[in-house]
């Protein structure tokens, strides 16, 4: 596939709520990147907030290939993918890899925190979003 031309934009909202999906975890820090294109360089900074009282980030404006893109089978991907990285003093960190956004889609990516053992080591979960069908 062709690499996307990122001249379309798409919106990304993080919803962080306890793992039960119960309560909002207000707060957290979340940061939004964008993966390395090539192996070994490291993912580019794009975002960070701190979610609100209702567990919700700002809505990110982030570039996506335009609709287009997806009108010709075999052409590029018409998405654009990115990474988000969940932090919160009482949870485990959460990255989220492979977060695809779509020109012109307000996407919202829920993201369920496990809260800290007291007297463990934290290990960060990782989440992989296998990429959408391309037909």
């Amino acid at each position: 596939m062709a690499e996307p031309n990122m001249t379309g934009m798409g919106k990304l909202i993080i919803q962080t709520t306890t793992a039960r999906d119960t309560l909002p975890v207000p707060g957290a820090l979340v940061t939004v990147s964008q993966s390395g294109k090539q192996e070994g360089v490291p993912p580019t900074l794009l975002f960070s907030a701190l979610t609100d009282r209702s567990g919700l980030t700002p809505v990110f404006d982030l570039p996506a290939p335009t609709r287009s893109a997806s009108m010709h089978p075999g052409g590029q991907v018409p998405y654009a993918r990115y990474a988000v990285q969940v932090e919160h003093p009482s949870y485990q960190p959460v990255s989220v890899v492979d977060v695809t956004v779509f020109d012109g889609v307000v996407s919202t990516l829920p993201v369920f925190l496990v809260p800290r053992p007291e007297d463990a080591q934290s290990q960060e979960i990782v989440e992989v979003i296998p990429p959408p069908p391309i037909a």
